[in-house]
């Protein structure tokens, strides 16, 4: 009786050790979330995560301890080593952890201010300066490209001009020839219809 008393002893301090684990690690949780702006969707799924976690571990805690065997005294332990937790370690690490976070925040943000700033400052004049003459160039670039797009019409209309002109004067003398044959033939016909116009009326 003893013996088994004194398992029940062992396994209830073993059972308050874990609750101090499930706080330490709730305490990681929060850690995060003091650091670190999160959603509210992001608290509750380190929540989801956090219950997870507790019941597997229960779960082969009981299976290695009681055979898988649900105990009043061992759930017992678990929350009382949770609470102890809590109420002791807990305020002293969240103390130095916020202490910790304020500090870590303060020191970066005195170096993004006096360092990572003036770099960056630097950095921008320094490619707003040279990106000016690139911007020139082309600038000036893209005015020649569209001066030059303008002469090319202009020439193609020039040079469409002179071309037909050009035909419009070859095709002239054609065309004269041509009304004067036309012309040539007509006559004759008419000569002839008036001798036998003539010889008709004799």
């Amino acid at each position: 009786m003893g013996i088994y008393l004194a398992e029940q002893t062992t396994i209830f301090l073993q059972a308050i050790l874990l609750g101090f684990a499930y706080g330490i690690l709730y305490d990681a949780f929060r850690i995060t979330r003091i650091a670190v702006p999160t959603a509210r969707w992001v608290v509750f799924a380190q929540d989801v995560l956090f219950f997870f976690i507790c019941a597997l571990g229960a779960f082969f805690f009981l299976m290695r301890t009681m055979d898988g065997q649900v105990r009043f005294f061992v759930l017992l332990g678990v929350i009382l080593g949770m609470v102890i937790y809590f109420y002791s370690l807990s305020i002293l690490i969240m103390g130095i952890s916020a202490a910790i976070i304020r500090v870590v925040k303060v020191v970066l943000r005195s170096i993004y201010k006096w360092v990572l700033l003036p770099i960056w400052r630097i950095i921008y004049s320094f490619v707003v300066f040279i990106m000016r003459p690139v911007r020139f160039l082309g600038a000036r670039f893209e005015k020649t490209v569209q001066r030059c797009k303008y002469g090319l019409k202009v020439r193609r209309n020039v040079l469409y001009n002179q071309l037909s002109s050009k035909l419009a004067a070859m095709s002239a003398p054609k065309q004269k020839n041509a009304r004067a044959s036309k012309k040539g033939k007509s006559k004759p016909d008419g000569k002839k219809r008036g001798k036998k116009n003539i010889t008709k009326k004799a």
